[in-house]
């Protein structure tokens, strides 16, 4: 029986998943982690790739080529935009995925790869620019918090940048992986979806580190509504 795909950015957002493994088997496989098993009597594939775009791309490349797993699930923790009305500890589920720094940055501010004429990917007829769709599970239709997520390289720190990406995109909240999964999946012809707990409400930063408390409520909040409502 093929594998159920779980990818995760960091160990501290999959602690809970693994825990919960049976029989698991750890395999490393070019610097990334993978953990095999089954998990609430469901066969699954723990990717655990790093933070990023590349790093993401890199794990669940190497998650769909390795192990072949039926759907993938993207987990982890996100950033609120402003006008979200998200609070810390909220779970939301994305309904596609934006590249948010893709394109051509001016004064006026980002033109999309879509404004400048040059996709990221052509799929058959279909020129894909910043938006990859992604699954909605039946399980997941009628949850209160889903939207546009925005993949970033850099966490926005202010407020004005936070309200510009969330009225350019129309966007609940930030992360730094989703759309780079998205976007390997579509070309892999494999349904993915994703599922983020609040971290942080975008704001005036100093530079110093977000709430690691916060970061652990929402990374275990996020992982118990995945056990509960997709397994």
């Amino acid at each position: 029986m093929r594998p159920y795909g779980i990818i995760v950015p960091t160990l501290l957002e999959a602690e809970i998943l693994i825990r919960g493994v049976r029989g698991r088997e750890e395999v490393s496989i070019q610097g990334k982690l993978f953990h095999k098993g089954v998990l609430k009597g469901r066969p699954v594939v723990i990717c655990l790739c790093g933070i990023g775009k590349t790093n993401a791309a890199h794990g669940v490349t190497l998650l769909l080529e390795r192990f072949q797993p039926t759907f993938i699930c993207l987990i982890g923790v996100a950033g609120a935009y402003p006008s979200s009305g998200l609070a810390i500890g909220d779970i939301v589920v994305s309904e596609k995925e934006i590249y948010g720094d893709e394109g051509l940055l001016l004064e006026t501010g980002l033109q999309t790869m879509k404004a400048i004429g040059l996709p990221v990917a052509v799929i058959g007829t279909v020129c894909c620019f910043n938006e990859f769709p992604l699954h909605m599970p039946d399980e997941l239709r009628g949850h209160r918090h889903k939207g546009a997520f925005v993949t970033v390289s850099a966490c926005t720190g202010t407020l004005k940048r936070g309200r510009e990406i969330e009225t350019r995109f129309g966007a609940l909240c930030e992360n730094m992986e989703g759309a780079a999964v998205a976007h390997v999946c579509l070309l892999n012809n494999v349904s993915a979806a994703e599922i983020r707990g609040i971290s942080n409400v975008i704001e005036d930063r100093t530079g110093k580190p977000l709430d690691k408390a916060a970061i652990a409520k929402a990374a275990d909040k996020v992982q118990s509504f995945f056990l509960e409502r997709m397994l």
